[in-house]
């Protein structure tokens, strides 16, 4: 799907009933496999990136701070989350440990289920992500206890658990409904809660509904559900818990203020991140382009004098946080910046100077900081390490580990990576990077396959976390994380989101541009010799769909393709997005179903063009969305083109079961070996896959297959 598109069709369905894991603790069914084999040397599989251990979501996306500070400052607490595809559930741990990293982290509960994040799509007010909610544990004003979510079973309520003792954690709250959020109350009493019963009360009137048939609206999205959604509002709703006595009450506003901080009376018009600090002092961002709907912002500082200090400067641009010290007397502003905004910087800017000044940049990912003292707490990311978390010193950027959640890491053989920068023809800032598989030597040439639509932190499966990159080196490909380009500078213009999307869809303008990156990023690795040109295949997720639709239909480049969706197309694509999707769609450009449909759709639509794409394609989708790509699969069996469809049950668009990753995992190796490589897994398991295949239009003669061999190795 376009970038577009993925903003309407969205990542999720509304909360529905779905597979939950066994309510077994996987953390005990699997603790003969917690402690790592350490020492030696070997190749990544699979299974090795399916079962890393996260701290926070999965992806080097900002997001909320899954750490807790104890409020001494000198502990921290954070869930880890470890998949187990055997068991289709993850290990979830609550973890302590001393913030200076001397101590190795204590277990302090385990067990639950996964929690998905929830997020607002068009007129649906709750959607349930694919992606995990981030935990973070709040610490009792005392430091005696902690609190946190936990789902158990169908419900994901409070739960408090000692600090330093053994005793078990218990469940506080039993409410109907799940809690989101929860804080503390000042006395350390009582806790106070956040939850959405009108979403509950929605879908009962949905229910009810139903006994006299469902009108076909606004509400339904097909590709979702067979029934209407809730679209009303469904705001949180706030309840007091009383720890003693396990009596609840509905929250007052000033209960309420330990989850939500009222707009300052004082913060200026327009002013976005309104940090107060100490007496008059504040920091803001504003923008320097106002009335535009995006536009890069300058940093503002109000000193003790009331005087206003701004930086405009481009190496200010990109703030994303701003911290101040527990003096009041420095702000720290994390920044995105670099060629493309590749790069993470924290900026240091004492109220008595003119300027701020960096201390620290770099191009790992830095995600869910928190500012303890004078250091910055983060989950810090490479390219070719997962996630860690680090302390930086916000007055000298010096860093440190404070705990390998992966020390396995160690031992894993990882390929060289080579970033690479440049304009697209758009004179956009565009970079990508090659990875190299690790026994590389000059002078070999790999096949390639460029994984999307991000290329930040850890790379580890590309947007979707689908297509397993440091698995795919160890067999010998090289991999080119693309990472799709910001918007055309025109479009980048607009003073409204209408006007936005509709100069990015005009002439498929953000497709051309994508386009354009893609043909220069390939050039540019090919160029390094390491790649065979001829032997190159494309993955594709979400807007990562619509880039590998276009490149099909507009470019020569690529042999064969894989999907974690499809497709951005002409008839079920807004067929199964509902009436509202499809009324939103109109207003920026799109045709479905007018008399010049099919000319709108000729350079874009895989169902329309089935007869001109030749490269094998492969479709791992989950059950909530299929149907979107079935005019594409239709047209290209008509034709007898070579195309598989995978659907998995119980999964959104970000799909997240961990026997379904493991799954898609090994069938893009296996696909793309097949097809690039001609090598097939000979194991009896796999005979009807590669059975299937063979009969494919294009298949490799059986003479001209190889097994691969029972072991991932070296040449």
């Amino acid at each position: 799907m376009s970038l577009i598109a993925f903003a309407l069709a969205a990542q999720a369905v509304l909360p529905v009933a779905l597979p939950e894991p066994a309510a077994e603790n996987i953390c005990d069914a699997s603790a003969e496999r917690s402690t790592p084999e350490l020492g030696g040397s070997r190749l990544i599989t699979a299974r090795d990136l399916a079962t890393l251990t996260d701290i926070g979501r999965s992806d080097p996306y900002d997001s909320p701070s899954p750490f807790g500070v104890s409020p001494d400052g000198q502990k921290i607490a954070f869930v880890t989350r470890r998949a187990d595809p055997d068991r289709n559930g993850f290990c979830q741990r609550l973890m302590v440990m001393p913030l200076d990293g001397k101590a190795s982290p204590r277990e302090r509960d385990s067990g639950g289920s996964f929690v998905r994040a929830t997020f607002v799509l068009r007129n649906f007010p709750a959607v349930a992500a694919g992606f995990g909610k981030v935990i973070t544990p709040k610490w009792s004003p005392d430091g005696q206890w902690i609190a946190f979510l936990k789902r158990v079973e169908t419900a994901t309520q409070a739960w408090i658990v000692a600090s330093r003792s053994t005793a078990p954690a218990r469940q506080v709250s039993a409410l109907a409904d799940d809690v989101e959020d929860l804080a503390w109350s000042p006395d350390g009493a009582s806790l106070i809660v956040a939850t959405r019963p009108e979403l509950r009360l929605q879908m009962a009137a949905i229910a009810a509904e139903g006994r006299q048939g469902y009108l076909f609206d606004d509400r339904f999205a097909p590709q979702f559900a067979d029934h209407p959604l809730p679209t009303a509002p469904a705001p949180l709703r706030y309840t007091q818990i009383d720890l003693a006595t396990g009596a609840t009450r509905e929250a007052t506003a000033a209960d309420q203020t330990v989850l939500v901080t009222p707009d300052p009376a004082a913060q200026p018009e327009g002013a976005r991140l309104y940090t107060p600090g100490t007496g008059r002092t504040a920091a803001w961002l504003e923008s320097k382009a106002p009335g535009r709907l995006i536009a890069p912002t300058r940093i503002v500082l109000r000193r003790p004098d009331r005087r206003i200090l701004r930086c405009a400067m481009p190496t200010c641009e990109g703030a994303q946080h701003l911290w101040w010290r527990e003096d009041g007397r420095v702000l720290y502003i994390l920044q995105r910046t670099g060629w493309g905004n590749s790069q993470t910087a924290l900026l240091r800017w004492p109220i008595a100077a003119a300027q701020p000044k960096r201390v620290f940049v770099t191009d790992d990912a830095l995600v869910g900081c928190k500012l303890v003292s004078r250091q910055l707490v983060c989950a810090r990311e490479s390219a070719r390490h997962p996630r860690v978390l680090a302390a930086i010193d916000a007055d000298t950027g010096k860093s440190r580990i404070i705990h390998d959640p992966n020390p396995q890491w160690a031992q894993m053989r990882v390929g060289a990576v080579r970033r690479f920068k440049f304009r697209n023809a758009y004179g956009v800032e565009c970079y990508a990077d090659l990875v190299l598989p690790p026994f590389h030597k000059p002078g070999e040439q790999h096949p390639l396959v460029v994984v999307q639509y991000v290329s930040d932190g850890f790379l580890r499966g590309g947007t979707g976390d689908e297509v397993p990159i440091q698995a795919l080196t160890a067999r010998g490909f090289a991999v080119l994380s693309f990472a799709r380009p910001d918007l055309v500078e025109s479009v980048a213009q607009a003073r409204a989101e209408l006007d936005l999307l509709q100069k990015n869809r005009d002439n498929w303008l953000d497709r051309r541009s994508v386009q354009s990156a893609l043909e220069q990023a390939i050039a540019l690795a090919v160029g390094t010799g390491a790649v065979d040109r001829a032997r190159m295949g494309i993955s594709g997720f979400s807007d990562g769909t619509s880039t590998t639709q276009w490149a099909l239909l507009n470019s020569a480049l690529f042999k064969v393709a894989a999907m974690g969706a499809c497709c951005e197309d002409m008839v079920a694509y807004p067929l199964m997005g509902g009436p509202a999707f499809e009324d939103f769609g109109r207003k920026f450009g799109y045709r479905f179903f007018e008399p010049d449909a099919a000319q709108f759709w000729k350079q874009m639509s895989l169902a329309a063009n089935a007869a001109s794409v030749n490269a094998p394609l492969l479709i791992q989708t989950g059950d909530s969305e299929y149907e979107i790509g079935l005019d594409v699969v239709a047209a290209f069996r008509r034709l007898g083109k070579p195309i598989e469809l995978r659907v998995f049950p119980g999964e959104p668009h970000f799909k997240w079961q961990p026997v379904h990753r493991l799954a898609m995992y090994e069938r893009n190796l296996d696909w793309f070996s097949y097809w690039l490589m001609h090598k097939m897994d000979c194991s009896p398991a796999k005979a009807a896959q590669y059975a299937r295949w063979q009969i494919m239009a294009g298949a490799p003669p059986r003479s001209q297959l190889a097994c691969l061999s029972d072991q991932v190795s070296a040449p």
